[in-house]
């Protein structure tokens, strides 16, 4: 019988696995990266590595899952507190920027590193449930919050522009030195809508 020790130092070592998976991924990326790679950073053999998991692909499948699906559950706390659109909109942007800055190696991660699996099946791209979610629920906001005048109205082709670079823009926010305050996420909503908005006029 699995005693209870036993399975946390499981995934403890579980973990150290993924942590070390993230470090080979900031020096050599997805392609270079190596299962003598991945084990050698963590600590352990290969052996080990193939103990809790079948290949590379598998380790940087579940840092995504893990790290997708914990932004989610933060939105999903968000959208219980009543609120208007541009509200939770920023209030969830906020939290992306606060959790960005505190581990910009990972969000970089989470962000950049699905571009880099584009080859796996669609069934084991388990991180793609929670990164729809989330993008479906900005969208929803934007949307609403367009119909109420709370946004500057923009064309449908613009909105997924916007939602598709925000995070570029979120990155340099979170990780720039700089407090997160109510006051600068509203001067990034303005900046980003009226961006949008110049470019809706160029356009038409």
């Amino acid at each position: 019988m699995v005693t209870q020790r036993q399975l946390e130092e499981r995934e403890m070592r579980r973990q150290r696995i993924l942590q070390g998976a993230l470090r080979v991924y900031q020096r050599d990326g997805i392609e270079k990266a190596t299962m003598d790679g991945i084990a050698k950073e963590a600590g352990f053999g290969k052996a080990t590595l193939y103990y809790y998991f079948e290949s590379k692909e598998e380790i940087f499948v579940e840092l995504l899952r893990s790290g997708w699906e914990q932004i989610w559950e933060s939105v999903e706390s968000i959208l219980e507190v009543p609120g208007t659109p541009r509200t939770q909109f920023a209030a969830i942007l906020k939290s992306l920027a606060h959790r960005i800055s505190r581990d910009p190696a990972f969000y970089g991660f989470l962000f950049q590193a699905p571009t880099q699996l584009t080859g796996l099946p669609a069934e084991r791209q388990t991180w793609r449930k929670h990164q729809n979610r989330m993008y479906g629920v900005l969208r929803g906001l934007l949307e609403d919050g367009i119909a109420q005048e709370e946004f500057p109205r923009v064309d449908s082709e613009l909105l997924l522009r916007a939602i598709g670079g925000l995070f570029h823009g979120l990155f340099f926010l979170g990780t720039g030195g700089q407090d997160i305050t109510d006051e600068n996420m509203d001067l990034f909503l303005d900046n980003l809508f009226s961006g949008s908005s110049v470019a809706m006029e160029t356009e038409s």
